[in-house]
């Protein structure tokens, strides 16, 4: 049992073309188990039940009751009832999940030295978290602010170091990636190991390093395809494949890209062919895997907004699969529906996960789990300004806390698995695939929340249908 806590949502941003204003108003999204607390005369707080249910629990009804007592003695009950279907999920989920990892705003809030024991400490309930949810993909930097980010969300800096010495030479330092690497992996996340990024998301393209002759921190401004690009990245490439052979690790390292035009993609793809050929690729991007020619993408993600999840992607999505490549779908800060802001109806967060399933996608991507502000505390104040819309930035709350939103997005996963499967054991009903037919982009833009309660809550029923059988 937990208490559904309150926090605020406010915005200002631009979404794409016209402005968002949203005043500031209370949400209820933070889930707490912390007892007793508080409350005024004729006030009240939601509660949230959550039953977990043994893998190996009879299949069957099963009737329990919630009792309610006052200071007096007075009661109140209320009955539940709970349908145990007889099969049973995987304890390693089907779903391809990859929610990115960001490490040094855990820090900064709990105020711990990055990587230390108090760090993994704080960290490693929301990585164990991330895992039971099914995340698959661990999230490393290899260069400092690889997003660009550098104001009050975090700081993102390299897990590598790397020095440059007297003689101009490169060498670096993977002791932080390998212990990060090993505590994500006992957490149960990986083995797929997304180094981010060798050319950065949007303007500046500075690459940092250790300068071993003024003992001070430089950087080099350059783009793909110079020969200062190569100079930089070459030495750190190959060191990393040699790496990745040393540790076993060779088949799950990822060059991880965000949002970036064909042109710079190929650029960057020669320069890993020749120094690093073992290397694969992962993205996340607004054009059709089939854009970027010949150039494999083992693991592409699919932005959700205008037209780019359209009948030719998913048609390539399906030729891509035939070939044992990974697609998935990402939201970020834009679709502005389907979301998991602080201010989307939480229906939208259990239809993620079934559209993926729905289209035949492997699974879906989202830029953070836990990307706190630093100028607001997230248990007080969930606005994510200036930008982006309240709880864009995280799911999970410090604590960890989790949230109504990420409840019932885990949800929406376990449903992927679920009907995955039905599919494979045969037990697919008309019914359901019918169903599944109303799980649409544009069906979901045209329509108001109450035909998309509808229509998940038509899918869930028959999931259940097909499973009692």
């Amino acid at each position: 049992m937990r208490w559904v806590r309150e926090t605020l949502a406010s915005a200002n941003y631009r979404y794409p073309w016209v402005w968002v204003d949203i005043p500031e108003h209370k949400v209820g999204d933070i889930l707490d188990p912390s007892q007793p607390f508080a409350l005024t005369d004729r006030a009240f707080r939601a509660l949230w039940v959550t039953v977990k249910t043994p893998p190996d629990a009879a299949p069957g009804l099963y009737r329990a009751s919630l009792v309610v007592k006052d200071a007096a003695g007075a009661e109140e009950r209320c009955t539940l009832a709970i349908e145990v279907l007889p099969m049973t999920l995987p304890s390693r989920r089907r779903m391809y999940l990859d929610i990115w990892q960001t490490p040094w705003t855990v820090a900064r809030y709990y105020n711990v030295k990055p990587f230390s024991p108090e760090h993994y400490a704080r960290m490693e309930p929301i990585f164990r978290e991330l895992a039971a949810a099914g995340q698959k993909a661990i999230t490393a930097t290899i260069t400092d602010y690889p997003w660009n980010i550098r104001t009050n969300i975090d700081t993102p800096r390299s897990m590598v170091r790397y020095v440059k010495r007297r003689d101009g030479s490169f060498v670096a330092d993977f002791s932080t990636l390998d212990e990060f690497v090993a505590f994500a992996k006992r957490c149960g996340i990986g083995p797929q190991i997304h180094c981010y990024a060798l050319v950065k998301f949007q303007k500046h393209r500075d690459y940092w390093y250790h300068d071993e002759t003024t003992g001070k921190e430089a950087h080099v401004d350059c783009d793909p395809g110079t020969p200062e690009y190569e100079a930089y990245w070459g030495p750190l490439l190959r060191q990393l494949e040699a790496h990745a052979r040393e540790k076993g690790w060779v088949g799950d390292i990822y060059v991880a890209l965000d949002e970036l035009p064909p042109r710079e993609v190929a650029l960057t793809a020669a320069l890993v062919k020749k120094c690093a050929p073992s290397l694969k690729f992962q993205m996340a991007g607004d054009v059709n895997p089939a854009g970027f020619g010949d150039l494999r993408i083992d693991n592409y993600s699919q932005s959700l907004r205008f037209d780019f999840v359209s009948r030719e992607f998913l048609a390539e999505a399906a030729r891509r699969r035939e070939r044992g490549l990974i697609t998935t779908y990402y939201v970020c800060c834009i679709p502005e529906r389907p979301n998991s802001f602080l201010t989307s109806p939480l229906v939208e967060q259990r239809w993620l996960g079934l559209f993926a399933v729905a289209k035949g996608l492997d699974g879906f991507l989202k830029s953070t789990s836990h990307r706190w502000m630093s100028n607001v505390d997230p248990l007080v104040d969930a606005s994510c300004k200036p930008g982006w819309a309240p709880g864009e930035c995280f799911l999970i709350y410090p604590g960890p806390l989790l949230s109504l939103r990420w409840e019932m997005m885990v949800d929406g996963f376990e449903n992927y698995d679920k009907v995955t499967i039905l599919r494979e054991s045969g037990r697919m009903t008309p019914r359901l695939q019918n169903a599944l037919k109303w799980i649409d982009y544009q069906r979901l833009l045209e329509g108001k929340t109450s035909d998309l309660e509808r229509i998940v809550g038509n899918v869930e029923r028959e999931i259940e249908n097909a499973s009692r059988k």
